[in-house]
């Protein structure tokens, strides 16, 4: 992160390099002023972009917080329920369209692409397992 993150660090090198041509001599004490001055404005930027990514990361956790405590259904769990039920339609259309057939009334219902739901099911399975190691690792 640091710098470059917020793209001081280009800046801070062009302020160097002025530096450098304004004061030849590197012992000379208004240079060593301003370059102490130049690594302390480079350290303020850097914690202030470490402190903002750390607000940030702050307000997620707190709207994550909201809203698992809210009832009912969240993203994940519609996701997963979607899932669920592609999956039942899937397994359960020859069977419903046999039983009508058998009973008079065929139907034809239309096909389930189950590619894109196991793609998102094997995705939600695998933060899900990998949310409950991170519960037993700490």
């Amino acid at each position: 992160m640091g710098l470059d993150a917020i793209g001081l660090g280009s800046v801070a090198d062009l302020v160097k390099d002025g530096l450098d041509r304004l004061f030849p001599n590197k012992n000379d004490p208004a240079y060593l002023a301003a370059q102490a001055a130049l690594t302390t404005a480079q350290g303020a930027a850097a914690l202030k972009s470490m402190d903002d990514q750390f607000q940030l990361a702050i307000e997620q956790v707190k709207a994550n917080a909201a809203e698992a405590a809210t009832p009912g259904f969240h993203f994940r769990d519609g996701a997963g329920w979607v899932c669920v039920a592609a999956f039942a339609f899937a397994a359960l259309k020859a069977p419903i369209e046999w039983g009508a057939t058998l009973a008079g009334h065929p139907v034809s219902l239309p096909s389930v692409d189950t590619s894109i739901t196991t793609s998102m099911l094997l995705g939600l399975l695998g933060l899900g397992g990998m949310h409950a190691y991170q519960q037993i690792k700490t």
